[in-house]
Parts: C-alpha cells; sequence; structure tokens
C-alpha cells in the first residue's frame, strides 16, 4: 500500500475511535483496535513495560489468551493534541512468556492498572478457522466414504462387465443353468454366449507349420497320441500328462505348438495369458481360475493354454514383500485345480514361460506339469527352414543365398527372423522396388543389430580417420583368426545409438553349434575387442586414445569376468563358479539386491585381478600384433575411409596380417 492510502486510512480510523474516546476503559473499543491495528503498534520488551508501570505511564494491560503477548496503553491526557499518525505509538505491544503472567498480575493489582484477558485474533480469522475446522471434521467422514462408495462401484462394474456364461455339456450344446464361482451361481467368468465363442477356439493350426528342433515336434506328437489313443495307455496302466510347460525363450513359437496340439487331438482351445487372473480385489484371480476350469470340463477334450504363466506362478514368499496376496491365493487355485479332487479327465494344461526359473515349485512337480519341453531358439538348419517358408510367400528379385542369412542370424528367434524379411520387404518398397532385394536383408540385420545408420551425417576429417583406425584395428584382428572367426562388414558409419563405425564377423559355425569354447578361442575374442583401443594406441599414442574404446571395454571386462567366474578359466579360480556373474540371477530382486556375500574378499579379489589380467593382456598382445604390421594398418584404414564400408569380398591378401 502507498503512503497517502496508508495515512488515509489511518486518519480515518482514528476519526472513528475518536468520537468514543480511546482513552477510556472501554474493553470492546479497545479489543477492536487490537484486532485491527496491532501491526502498526510500538513493539517493546517485557522490561519497558515494567518500567512504565513502575513509572506510572501506562493506562491498562490487555493479554492474549494464549498468555504469549500483551498490548499496553499510555495514558493520555490530552487526546486532542495527538497527531492522526502518531495515535498508534502510545499503543505498545509484547511477546511475553507465560510464565511472568503471575508477577505481570502482581504489579498491576499493586499499582492499581486495570488489566484484561482476550483473544488478539481477529473475528474474520476466526471465522476461517472454525470453517476450515468444520471442513476438516467433515472430510474425516466424507473420504472415506468416498473411498467406500469408490471401491464399491468399481466391484459393481467389475461383476458386471465379467462373463455371465450359460454352462456347456460335453457335446458342446448350451444349459439353461447359470455358471457362477464354480457351481454356487452368481458372478461368472464370461459374459455372454459371444464370449463363450470366443474363449472356445478350434484352432487350424498343425504341428508341420512349426519348423523347429524335430525332438520338439516329437515331444508334442506324443501328446497327441494320448489324447487320440487314450485307451491303449491304459491297458499298461500309463497316465496322461495333466500339464506341458513349454520353455523358452520369447518368439520361438511356444503359443503355436499350444494351438498345433489342439488341432492335432481336434480339442476345444481355451488360451488365457497369466496376467488376466490377477485382480485388485482378492478372491477374484481365484474364482477365474474355478470357473475356467469348471467352463473345460463341460467342453472335453480341452487344451487349456495359460500364456506367460510366471505372472500368475511366481515362487510364493519370494521377494521384499512376503505378505499372501491376491496373486499367491489364485496360485493355491491353479494348483488345487490341476491337481485336487475335481475330475480333470480329458483336460490337458498346457503353459509357457521363459522364466522357468522363478516359477514355484508345487507347480513343477509331477501331477501338475508332468513334462517340461524346452523350445529353443533355432539352430542353423531350422532357420533355413523358417526362411524358406517366409521367404517363398515373398517375389523375390532372384533365389536367396538361405544359407548365409542363417549363418548369419545365428541366435534369431522364429519371430525375429519373421521380422528379419518383413524390415527388408519394407526398405525394398520405400526404394521403389517391387520385389526384395536380398542386400536388404542384410541392411535389415544391420538395422536390428547396430541401429539406424545416420547416411547424411556430417564428419570432421579427424574424426573419419581416426574411426576409420579404431574399426580398422578390431577388423585386421578378426582376419588374423581366421580359423575361429568369418569377417562379413566394417563401415565407419555413425549410427544413432551413439557409435561412429562398427564391424560385424561372426564365428565359424562348427564352434556355434558345437558350444564348445575353448581358453584360447576366448582370449582370441578377447583380442578381437581390444582391437580398437590397441589400434589407436599404435597410431596416436598411449595418451591420445579417444573415448571411443568404452564399449569395447564393457564387452571385455564382462567377457572376462565369465572366463574366470563362470568357465573356470582363471589360474587360481580354475575350478571356481560365481553365481553372482551369470545375468539371469536374482528374478525376484534385482540383480542388485540379489548379489550375496557368500564368497570372501579374497576369493572376489583374485576374481577381480585374473579377469582384469585377461583383458590386458590381450591388449597387449593386441597392440603387439598391430604395431608388428602398422604399414597395413594404415594402408587398411585408408581404404576403409575412402570407401566408408568394406566387405568379405573386398579383401585382398595384402591385408591379411
Amino acid at each position: 500500500m502507498c503512503k497517502n492510502s496508508n495515512s488515509f486510512l489511518i486518519r480515518k480510523k482514528y476519526t472513528m475511535y475518536s468520537r468514543i474516546k480511546l482513552v477510556n476503559d472501554d474493553y470492546f473499543n479497545d479489543l477492536n483496535l487490537i484486532h485491527k491495528f496491532n501491526y502498526y503498534f510500538q513493539k517493546d520488551n517485557y522490561n519497558q513495560v515494567i518500567d512504565e508501570l513502575t513509572n506510572n505511564k501506562i493506562s491498562k494491560v490487555y493479554i492474549n489468551n494464549d498468555y504469549k503477548q500483551l498490548v499496553s496503553i499510555d495514558k493520555l491526557t490530552n487526546l486532542n493534541s495527538i497527531q492522526d499518525d502518531s495515535i498508534y505509538n502510545h499503543y505498545h505491544i509484547t511477546n511475553i512468556n507465560p510464565a511472568v503472567i503471575p508477577n505481570l498480575i502482581a504489579k498491576t493489582s499493586e499499582l492499581h492498572v486495570p488489566i484484561y484477558f482476550a483473544d488478539f485474533t481477529p473475528p474474520s480469522i476466526i471465522n476461517i478457522q472454525n470453517l476450515l475446522s468444520e471442513l476438516f471434521v467433515l472430510a474425516t467422514y466424507a473420504i472415506p466414504a468416498y473411498i467406500l462408495i469408490s471401491i464399491v462401484y468399481a466391484f459393481y462394474r467389475g461383476v458386471n462387465s465379467m462373463p455371465k456364461p450359460n454352462n456347456f455339456n460335453k457335446k458342446g450344446s448350451r444349459s439353461n443353468m447359470m455358471g457362477g464361482f464354480g457351481n454356487s451361481g452368481g458372478m461368472s467368468f464370461f459374459e455372454n454366449d459371444d464370449a463363450i465363442d470366443a474363449l472356445l477356439v478350434k484352432p487350424n493350426v498343425s504341428l508341420t507349420s512349426w519348423v523347429g528342433s524335430p525332438e520338439v515336434i516329437e515331444e508334442c506328437k506324443e501328446i497327441v497320441s494320448y489324447l487320440e489313443k487314450k485307451e491303449i495307455y491304459k491297458e499298461i496302466g500309463a497316465e496322461m500328462p495333466k500339464g506341458i510347460l513349454l520353455e523358452g525363450p520369447p518368439g520361438t513359437g511356444k503359443t503355436l505348438l499350444a494351438k498345433a496340439i489342439a488341432t492335432e487331438t481336434n480339442s476345444t482351445f481355451i488360451s488365457m495369458s497369466g496376467s488376466e487372473f490377477v485382480e485388485l480385489f482378492v478372491g477374484m484371480g481365484a474364482a477365474r481360475v474355478r470357473e475356467l476350469f469348471e467352463t473345460a470340463r463341460d467342453n472335453t477334450p480341452c487344451i487349456i493354454f495359460i500364456d506367460e504363466i510366471d505372472a500368475v506362478a511366481r515362487q510364493r514368499g519370494a521377494g521384499i514383500n512376503m505378505a499372501n496376496d491376491e496373486r499367491e491365493q489364485t496360485l493355491n487355485q491353479l494348483l488345487y485345480e490341476m491337481d485336487g479332487f475335481n475330475n480333470n479327465t480329458d483336460i490337458v494344461v498346457l503353459a509357457a514361460t521363459n522364466r522357468r526359473d522363478v516359477l514355484d515349485k508345487a507347480i513343477l512337480r509331477p501331477g501338475r506339469f508332468d513334462r517340461i519341453i524346452r523350445v529353443p531358439v533355432p539352430d542353423k538348419s531350422s532357420r533355413e527352414k523358417i526362411l524358406s517358408f517366409y521367404l517363398d510367400s515373398k517375389k523375390l528379385e532372384k533365389p536367396f543365398d538361405i544359407s548365409s542369412i542363417a549363418e548369419l542370424t545365428d541366435g534369431f528367434s522364429g519371430a525375429e527372423l519373421k521380422n528379419l524379411i518383413n524390415e527388408a520387404a519394407i526398405i525394398s518398397a520405400r526404394n521403389n522396388y517391387t520385389v526384395i532385394k536380398e542386400n536388404y536383408i542384410f541392411d535389415a540385420f544391420e538395422k536390428s543389430i547396430v541401429g539406424l545408420i545416420r547416411n547424411n551425417a556430417s564428419v570432421a576429417p579427424m574424426t573419419k580417420t581416426r574411426v576409420s583406425i579404431h574399426e580398422s584395428g578390431h577388423t585386421l584382428l578378426v582376419l588374423k583368426f581366421k580359423e575361429y572367426f568369418d569377417f562379413q562388414k566394417v563401415s565407419i558409419q555413425p549410427t544413432y545409438n551413439g557409435a561412429g563405425g562398427y564391424t560385424i564377423f561372426t564365428e565359424k559355425p562348427e564352434i556355434k553349434e558345437g558350444g564348445l569354447y575353448t581358453r584360447d578361442i576366448l582370449k582370441k575374442r578377447l583380442m578381437v575387442t581390444m582391437g580398437g583401443k590397441a589400434a589407436e594406441s599404435v597410431i596416436y599414442g598411449n595418451d591420445y586414445v579417444s573415448l571411443g574404446a568404452v564399449e569395447d571395454l564393457r564387452q571385455a571386462n564382462k567377457l572376462a569376468q565369465r572366463m574366470i567366474g563362470n568357465f573356470g578359466m582363471g589360474d587360481k579360480l580354475e575350478v571356481f563358479f560365481n553365481e553372482d556373474v551369470s545375468d539371469d540371477s536374482s528374478p525376484f530382486l534385482g540383480k542388485t539386491f540379489g548379489t550375496s556375500d557368500k564368497y570372501s574378499q579374497y576369493t572376489k579379489f583374485i576374481s577381480d585381478k585374473e579377469s582384469l589380467q585377461l583383458v590386458k593382456e590381450a591388449y597387449a598382445e593386441a597392440k603387439q600384433l598391430l604395431l608388428e604390421n602398422k604399414d597395413k594398418l594404415i594402408s587398411f584404414s585408408e581404404l576403409l575411409k575412402e570407401s566408408t564400408v568394406v566387405y568379405k569380398g573386398d579383401i585382398i591378401e595384402d591385408y591379411l596380417l
């Protein structure tokens, strides 16, 4: 507020109170003035108040009800002589300790000075406080009521949105009796006939549609024979498996196998995801399990397929929260339905997971999942069949070298191979081709491995030279150990993943298929990985090696740790296995929480020392090899700098170390 307006306010108030004589003992007038203008009062300390009282300069004293403030009013002899803006100089406000109140009362009584107790809080503030207090009381009742109503409403909507099916007889005809939680009536898992028809599927997929390990196919055919020729098995006392668990990495065709088994046996196929059983409200998941099996019993022969079963069947009591939550109740009901007192004749439960290690032991025991079928990623022969299957329906520029593509895509699942071909088709269409070109298959492969290429990136000449030297170091060492590795391509095109260049090579088929990696092979792999840093050191010197080797260092140290911790390739720890090195450790808490202290500090020290020694030796050997062939390193880096990309066919004998 500006000065002029403030003076106007003071004059106005003074004029109003001058009519009722501010210096009298009118309690309410004084209190009204204190409420409105105490911010303008002079600030005194307690000793000053006592001195003023002793000198007979105070006419009256007001004490706040909280005993922490007082207002003293000076004795005024001539009110008319007081200036408008000095009235507040005669009102003093003091912060006090409640302990001095008795002494103050005694002092004022001795000097015959009136003392009053009053509430200094303005009435408007008191009204607001009362309103807020009432609102708080109301909220203590309204908020719980709102939460309760929301829960009831959500529960009501959930009930109405859940299916309410007619039961099925064994021939598939609908009866008029309504289903509920089991046979009890009430809420039901399916809402109407359309929901039932959507759930009860007769798939049209055969086992020939799945391409992969022939041993997996044989296992599946055996399951089909159980359902088709169960009388033969009963005669010799064999029991049909109640459950089959399909375990394997994502994209290997586990769902396709389940559908194929249902087709081959002419069975009804009910497919659900494990996450569909877990609900917010306790008991809903268990109810869904009960009704799922009840529906299956009314539609035998039936195959129940639960995808991603680890969502509902994780080990009980695992993790930080040991509470018996909704998921555990659902799992308990599933365990009972699979091997309880109910009749599950002609019902087979198939489930798929890529995390068998997290499943509860009770669900893996015989009687529930009697058989566990490992569905691996396809080997080279299977990849060739998968590629042929998907390429047969595509328009190709010419017959592809499927063997080379299959060799390049080691570790790819069936889904990844399908996506690879689809990406190649998209690239071909983008470049206005009506057929798929074979080189686009390799472009799609590079995209999946290194990410998008920055074709129009502006790279400084010095950076281009350094990247060429770095990638040349990798390439020349790959070519040096050609008995172990097959060189494919090297490029200095930057990618959106942050790489300035990349080198693509594969291991020899006999090494990959056999899987028997020796210490020598892995040491050569370490040398290749450290080749980029070694090349920079040879050309620029140790003090001028760039950060481009950061990813190489990460890969090299990770491999060295596994060589010492998992593969027994250390000198002092040649029979040691460190469970903490495994990438899949501690599935419940994660790797950081799950790392244990069961190994001594000395063992950890030796493990770190030997893994670091492996990397140092590989770096030194790579550096020595490139130093001895510095001319070839420079020559190849110049070729790479000019060409940007060098393929396997561009390599001549002059570049071999």
